[in-house]
């Protein structure tokens, strides 16, 4: 894969906003950022040695980021890297000092920036000549780079191209979600297509709970917000209906629902068992901490992808560990829109349904069609 493929490839759903006078920031913006990710990875790598397993592994991802931006920004005013990377010759750059290739790096991404944020979308023939000296003087300190810390470019091109269609690929609206259990019995499945009710009650003084109920049946256990203050947990076995509606994988929601693959003694230890439910509510808390502080999620668009990365690593070895950040993106989202509608109301209905991927939520219990759906 060569330079032009990959920006060809990596812009052809980019989605800048490149009219949006804020958003076009967002380019340049990224290359600081993502340099100061690579450093850091280069800190992290110097301080901890070997312990540091996937240092070199994530150093290549930072770089890769870093070679996205910059990508932007030549995209942004029409140029092609691969055009620039053939007026120089990369390996012309000194040697003298262990992290020279870096502070070079540095200065010149530094002189990018300064020089970008000068010129509009189309700037004259002089600055522009001098913005194409710029990008091709950072994109040569970015080969040296990678060659320097020995990584192969098409490793880091194809790598980044994989992260941007986890991150940001889309799955078919109309998609089923997973079926795990397709194999076992009736039983033992999670439910397709589920109608559960949120009933908040009082719980002494000052206190309220939550309890589900679901055919006609109380179902798990009774919660409060164990919290010092009221932020609306209670209702967060929301998380594990979405889980089970968009991912179709909630061993929290098995449990709850007596549906473990018992019949297989391995499954039943390894991906319906205490471990695996453990993992999954500690996503939930941990998706709860972020979105406290992004207004419960509401008009937002993306998480962010530390997040993201760090759910991926957190469900590794479990049957869902190949789910892409986007799958695992609108499972969050479609939580999250049915959380604020139970906490608003007080409580209400949810109707699962893996077959759409959604939950829709209804004040009183659900008829055929419902008013209103997280999706």
């Amino acid at each position: 894969m060569n330079l032009d493929e990959y920006q060809a490839k990596a812009f052809a759903t980019a989605r800048i906003e490149w009219d949006d006078p804020e958003a076009q920031h967002i380019p340049a913006l990224g290359v600081i950022g993502e340099l100061g990710s690579v450093a850091s990875e280069l800190k992290k790598i110097i301080r901890d040695g070997d312990a540091y397993t996937e240092g070199r592994k994530n150093l290549g991802e930072e770089f890769g980021d870093l070679l996205w931006y910059l990508a932007a920004v030549a995209t942004r005013h029409r140029l092609k890297l691969g055009a620039i990377a053939q007026s120089f010759t990369e390996a012309a750059m000194p040697r003298v000092h262990s992290f020279d290739h870096i502070y070079a790096l540095v200065a010149a991404v530094a002189n990018l920036v300064s020089t970008a944020r000068q010129h509009d979308l189309h700037p004259q023939a002089s600055t522009k000549k001098k913005l194409v000296e710029c990008i091709a003087d950072a994109l040569k300190c970015l080969l040296f780079s990678l060659r320097r810390e020995k990584l192969k470019l098409a490793s880091v091109l194809k790598a980044n191209l994989a992260k941007g269609d986890s991150k940001f690929g889309l799955s078919p609206e109309q998609a089923a979600a997973p079926c795990y259990d397709r194999k076992f019995r009736g039983y033992e499945r999670l439910p397709r297509l589920l109608h559960v009710n949120f009933l908040e009650r009082g719980r002494g003084k000052g206190r309220v709970e939550v309890l589900l109920r679901c055919r006609g049946m109380n179902i798990g256990d009774r919660l409060t917000d164990n919290a010092r203050k009221d932020d609306g947990y209670r209702y967060h076995d929301v998380f594990h209906l979405a889980n089970a509606a968009v991912l179709g994988w909630s061993p929290v929601l098995r449990s709850i629902l007596r549906c473990k693959r018992k019949s297989n003694s391995k499954v039943d230890e390894t991906q319906d068992g205490a471990r695996a439910a453990i993992v999954e509510e500690a996503i939930a808390h941990t998706v709860f901490q972020y979105a406290e502080s992004h207004s419960l999620l509401k008009d937002l668009k993306h998480i962010d992808h530390g997040v993201l990365l760090l759910i991926q690593r957190m469900v590794k070895n479990l049957e869902i560990e190949k789910l892409a950040m986007h799958e695992w993106e609108r499972a969050i989202f479609v939580g999250f829109e049915a959380f604020r509608l139970l906490k608003k109301n007080k409580g209400g209905w949810l109707t699962l349904d893996a077959e759409t991927r959604s939950l829709t939520f209804s004040r009183g219990e659900p008829a055929s069609s419902s008013p209103k759906s997280a999706r």
